[in-house]
């Protein structure tokens, strides 16, 4: 975590105790696995570990299979652990989206207002990377439908209006599959978000008959609109409208 966070920010990041810690206040503390699943891992990204209030939980998944890339600059492939090789595709898609929220000038990740016909209605966003694995000759077919089909719209209104709380949230999406089935799964702050996933389910992503294709991405909800971050963050983004 430490070694890609830190390629991935260009600052260094470093372990200390429980935490990889990065420049200023930033961290990320690591849980442990999610019902005893070792190919899973719980993670807190916190904009400043000693506010509890800028913690924004995800999860971090192992991945069988070479990565595709990503739109902005994804892992390679080749031969690695599944649990590293998902730290790769989290730090591509919401470790770009929580740095760029701190670096706020567009290098990491792409700023949605409420109003952008691509985001959440009624937020203020940060859009992560977009990142696809698989093996077979359709590997990259959910990661390309993903780039061009913007999906926050979508799950808008299974997401509703109540996400519990009105800042930092974090909607995590990731989905596809192959021979043996299809997933799709969205984590709101870090909880699977039944109504959401379901509809993720349903949309026209491509079903991939031969090997297998997945795409994972995922949205840093600043702020609701007409409301501001946590006083005192030092958050540049706090002036964005």
């Amino acid at each position: 975590m430490a070694d890609e966070l830190s390629a991935l920010h260009g600052e260094q990041w470093q372990v200390e105790g429980e935490e990889v810690r990065g420049p200023g206040a930033l961290a990320v503390r690591l849980g442990g696995p999610p019902d005893g699943d070792p190919h899973r891992l719980d993670l807190v990204f916190l904009v400043d570990r000693d506010r509890p209030e800028t913690a924004v939980p995800d999860r971090v998944t192992g991945i069988d299979g070479g990565p595709a890339g990503g739109s902005a600059g994804g892992p390679a492939g080749g031969d690695q652990d599944p649990v590293r090789r998902g730290i790769e595709v989290w730090a591509s898609t919401a470790g770009a989206a929580l740095i760029e929220l701190v670096a706020h000038n567009g290098r990491f990740a792409g700023h949605l207002d409420p109003s952008d016909p691509d985001g959440m209605p009624g937020w203020h966003a940060v859009h992560g990377g977009v990142v696809g694995w698989g093996t077979g000759k359709r590997f990259h077919d959910v990661q390309d439908w993903l780039v061009r089909n913007p999906v926050l719209p979508a799950l808008a209104p299974a997401l509703g209006e109540d996400l519990g709380r009105d800042q930092l949230v974090g909607v995590h999406v990731s989905f596809g599959g192959g021979a043996d089935g299809q997933r799709a799964e969205v984590l709101v702050h870090g909880r699977p978000h039944a109504a959401a996933s379901a509809a993720l389910a349903a949309l026209g992503w491509p079903r991939v008959a031969e090997g297998d294709s997945y795409a994972r991405t995922f949205v840093l909800l600043v702020r609701r609109a007409g409301t501001r971050p946590p006083a005192g963050t030092g958050l540049r983004v706090a002036g964005r409208e």
